[in-house]
This record gives structure tokens, sequence and C-alpha cells, in this order.
């Protein structure tokens, strides 16, 4: 019990970090905006023009990954740049 006591306080102190906090807080808006581009983009059916469907179709691909990729690379750099400071030399 007292391993899983020492984890969450450490998970406590690592979320109360100002590091932490502005790399949770960049996911989650970089999160948002991929989002709302992607709910912009979406299709609404089938259209005549190509030449506007398919860059259209391209927006939305990259923002259907960047809607994912993106606060993972940031939560993935704000853990490891807090390992890098949290390791005793």
């Amino acid at each position: 019990m007292a391993l899983k006591s020492r984890v969450f306080d450490d998970l406590l102190q690592f979320a109360s970090t100002a590091r932490s906090k502005s790399a949770v807080t960049l996911a989650a808006v970089s999160f948002a905006i991929c989002h709302l581009i992607v709910m912009g983009t979406a299709s609404l059916g089938a259209s005549a023009d190509l030449d506007l469907e398919i860059p259209r179709q391209i927006i939305h691909f990259a923002a259907e990954l960047c809607r994912f990729a993106l606060p993972l690379g940031f939560m993935v750099a704000g853990f490891a740049i807090h390992s890098k400071k949290a390791r005793p030399r």
C-alpha cells in the first residue's frame, strides 16, 4: 500500500509543477483547435467541385492526425523535461 501512496504522491507533485501545467494546457488547447478544424472540414456529402474537395480532405486528414499527435507530443515533452530535472546527479 505504501508503494501506491508514494506513486500517487509523486503524480500529484508532478501535476502541480509549472512545466507540467503548461504541457497539459498546451495539449488541451492543441486538441481543441484541431478538433474544431476537423469538425469544420467534415464532409457534408458528395461535392461536385473536386478542386475544392481535395484540399479540404487534405486539411481534414492532417487535422485528424494532429488532433491526437500534438497533445501526445506536448505530454511526452513535458514528461521528458520533468524526468531530466528529477534525476539526481
